[in-house]
């Protein structure tokens, strides 16, 4: 019944099948080794990889048997270490014994319920999350209840109170080692008593185990000599509690789940109220009762628990006990800054002072002199428009035990508010100070005291003028007030003062030099004093190789124009090698003369702000041209052009010319072009008549080659490709008499819907022809080897619509109809 609860519990709350089958399977694979075991059938090896398969590890072993009063070490030697020494030998029923303890049980009522239930929790705290964010604040002590988990589950098995009485429905295991090795398992009957193999019926009813424990010593001495107090002893024997008789205990009253449950015999009236999902919303916390026989002997503080960790009124139930939840009492909600904001329980003798002390206390920046409590007037109070009514209390008052109590009244709604963010006895410094910010206002307080707090001024601080930001109190205006800062302390400040301190540098304009050309990093550099075009070039990374370093060109402002109207004044300044940094002084080696000193050089020129420098490009410098051969090529690969005027033709030839399976009219020329449109290159095709450029070198086909053109010599293809509106595409072999109709045909001829006019034949050097035609007169190209004749599809024209005809000639004679009337 757990099972397919859960298994439904799971269907409805999204939870994936394998989840329920894994633990099923677990369940059966242990059943599967308790059978195996009983019929002798199996060995260690097979019952110690039957544990694994269940899924169980070697402490969680001992843990169970820890747990239902066995010795830990009892299966050791079916365990990965192997025979424990010490350990007593079992037979397969007792092995069978011992494992139904351990793992039907265990599986059903632990393993399956606690891996259901772990994703359960957290599918419920993110349910309980989001209803938090839907209903507001949450009520106090509902969250104890809300996650379902097996960790508030009262045992079934293992240590019990030393007073614990024992009674029908208990479960005894009885250990026997030394001269007898036995287990025995030993259910308390209805009538309070056990029976032990050989020994007959001992009554328990009523002992504790201590007192069990002396009595057998009797018992079991009469039959076992070895069974004796003190050292002469040779038969040992140790008893404890496997299983707890279960009591059937009603919670009833305002609770999540009413009903009648099976609880452990040391179950308590918390766990009685967990097992029922804890107090429904309008269920008391602070009242929960125990009663027995027709009275009340406890009652529960779930609040006393929850704050101080004392449950009282936890009293352990019998056969038959009700746990009741009354009605809740004065509940109140209290928010703002307070440790634990909620909705809270009291009692009729709590007041504002105990809800502080519950919710945890206020926060440290709680305005204590403010707390406002927003009350619903009670019926006989109310009146039109009065249904409210707001109350303010001084937490500092209610601090003092001694003062008033403040007694609250159910659906009350309490505010802690928090200090004012505004802060008062400041002032403020900022600008070029070494530590600006915010400042201690002190009466007398001067500028010069304020800054000295700061830090002192910075060396680049402007002294002549500073400015004071006041506020007026008043209606919050601002207004300056300026100091010196030359000498003296300056004025007193005022509370709020802001004093602003300005840097030397803000009040220059920006000073720039300006470098392009052929140096390694053009653009924009701060101007220092006495900088010079040397100086300038270093900061660019300095010249590049194509560098012309015979002169420069700089373009210095006109400050006060003349008549020309000029608006630059450019000059020519001139360079020399020592403006190119040598590889031994980047490498850190000196000059010629070893001691690092620069060889004689051109006189510095000193720059001006704002001058543009141009470093000019060495004429003819350029890197090499390059160019790609690919295919049917003696020699492929990327060459450099000798000449900027070098062909195609004659590069070939260089390259060892064509190979004697290159197919020369099929040559693919590839040329890159920019795309404005985007700012990249782009390769092109060139359609290039390689035999005409070899016949005749001065033919147009014989290109002029630019860097980065790529050729391919393709291998000769003897095939015409058909393509298009024809019955069989295909490719046809090429005949050299044969014109367009014939491969045309041979690819079965147009199709239906084949354009005739616009057939087109592509040739392998990527020049494209169309079938042309005047008056009566056609021409239709020759295809080649390698080329692709293609037949496209006729566009589809519509018919003439004449229902949209009739209706037009329709409207226009009813127009002229009209306007003949």
């Amino acid at each position: 019944m757990r099972i397919q609860a859960l298994a439904i519990a799971g269907v409805l709350f999204g939870f994936s099948p394998p989840l329920v089958a894994q633990v099923v399977d677990t369940a059966a694979a242990l059943q599967q080794l308790q059978r195996e075991v009983e019929s002798g059938r199996i060995g260690p090896e097979e019952i110690r990889a039957r544990i694994r398969a269940a899924g169980l590890s070697d402490e969680e072993v001992r843990s169970r048997l820890r747990q239902f009063g066995y010795p830990e070490t009892l299966l050791d030697q079916y365990l990965t270490g192997g025979v424990a020494m010490g350990a007593p030998t079992l037979t397969p029923s007792q092995v069978e014994q011992v494992l139904r303890r351990l793992s039907v049980p265990a599986i059903g009522e632990i393993g399956i319920a606690d891996s259901l239930l772990l994703p359960l929790d957290s599918l419920l705290a993110d349910t309980a999350a989001l209803a938090l964010e839907e209903i507001g604040l949450p009520i106090f002590g509902k969250s104890l209840f809300e996650r379902a988990t097996t960790q508030f589950r009262p045992v079934t098995a293992g240590p019990v109170p030393p007073n614990y009485m024992l009674g029908p429905g208990d479960e005894l295991v009885l250990i026997l080692t030394g001269d007898v090795q036995e287990i025995y398992s030993l259910p308390v009957t209805r009538e309070g008593f056990v029976v032990i193999p050989n020994v007959g019926r001992v009554s328990v009813n009523g002992m504790t185990l201590e007192g069990l424990r002396s009595a057998l010593y009797t018992y079991l001495g009469q039959v076992y000599s070895g069974v004796l107090r003190g050292p002469e002893a040779t038969t040992f024997f140790d008893v404890s509690i496997s299983a707890l008789r279960s009591n059937q205990i009603f919670v009833i009253g305002e609770v999540e789940r009413p009903a009648a449950y099976e609880l452990s015999s040391v179950a308590t009236a918390l766990d009685a109220l967990y097992q029922a999902g804890g107090p429904a919303d309008r269920g008391s916390f602070r009242n929960v009762q125990v009663r027995r026989g027709g009275r009340v002997v406890a009652t529960l503080d779930v609040y006393e628990y929850l704050t101080q960790g004392v449950a009282t009124g936890d009293i352990q139930l019998d056969q038959g006990d009700v746990v009741f939840v009354p009605v809740r009492g004065t509940r109140v909600e209290i928010d703002g800054n307070i440790a634990r904001p909620g909705i809270y329980e009291l009692r009729e003798d709590e007041g504002l002072r105990a809800l502080i002390e519950i919710a945890g206390g206020v926060e440290p920046e709680a305005d204590v002199r403010r707390i406002q409590i927003d009350r619903i007037l009670p019926i006989e109070q109310r009146g039109p428009g009065r249904q409210r009514s707001l109350f303010d209390v001084n937490i500092a008052e209610l601090r003092d035990s001694e003062g008033e109590p403040v007694p609250l009244e159910t659906g009350d709604e309490i505010y802690v508010f928090a200090v004012a963010e505004e802060r008062r006895n400041t002032v403020t410094v900022r600008g070029h100070v070494w530590s600006p910010g915010v400042f201690e206002f002190e009466p007398g307080m001067t500028v010069s005291d304020l800054i000295d707090k700061a830090g002192g001024l910075r060396d680049d601080a402007y002294l002549g003028r500073a400015q004071i930001i006041r506020l007026n109190p008043l209606d919050l205006s601002q207004r300056v007030v300026a100091v010196s800062l030359a000498g003296g302390d300056g004025p007193e400040l005022e509370e709020y003062d802001e004093v602003v301190v300005y840097s030397v540098a803000e009040f220059r304009d920006r000073r720039f030099v300006t470098i392009h050309g052929a140096v390694q990093e053009p653009g924009v550099y701060e101007y220092r004093d006495e900088m010079t075009l040397r100086d300038l070039v270093m900061m660019a990374g300095g010249l590049r190789d194509d560098a012309y370093v015979l002169e420069a060109e700089v373009a210095r402002i006109v400050e006060v124009p003349d008549a020309t109207g000029d608006l630059t004044d450019v000059r020519s300044v001139p360079l020399d090698s020592t403006y190119v940094i040598a590889e031994s002084v980047r490498n850190g080696g000196g000059g010629s003369d070893g001691g690092g000193a620069a060889p004689a050089a051109a006189p510095d020129y000193e720059l001006e702000r704002y001058d543009n420098v141009f470093i000019r490009r060495r004429p003819g410098w350029e890197l090499q041209r390059v160019v790609q051969l690919t295919g049917e090529i003696r020699f492929p690969g990327t060459y450099a052009l000798q000449r900027k005027d070098e062909r195609l033709v004659e590069l070939v030839e260089r390259a060892g010319g064509l190979t004697p399976e290159a197919h020369a009219a099929g040559i693919r020329f590839y040329r890159r072009q920019e795309v404005s449109f985007q700012g990249e290159d782009t390769l092109s095709r060139v359609n290039v008549d390689y035999l005409q450029a070899l016949e005749n070198k001065d033919s147009r086909y014989n290109l002029v080659l630019f860097d980065g053109d790529s050729i391919h010599i393709p291998e000769f293809v003897p095939t015409v490709r058909v393509d298009g509106a024809v019955l069989y595409p295909l490719s046809v072999m090429y005949e050299p008499r044969a014109g367009l109709d014939y491969y045309i045909a041979s690819a079965g001829g147009y199709a239906r819907d084949a354009d005739k006019a616009r057939t087109r034949v592509e040739y392998a050097n990527g020049s494209v022809r169309t079938v042309g035609k005047f008056l009566v007169f056609s021409s239709k190209p020759k295809p080649q080897p390698g080329s692709r004749v293609f037949v496209p599809v006729r566009p589809e024209t519509k018919g003439i619509d004449w229902a949209a005809v009739t209706a037009v000639v329709t409207g226009i004679a009813t127009v002229y109809a009209l306007l003949l009337k």
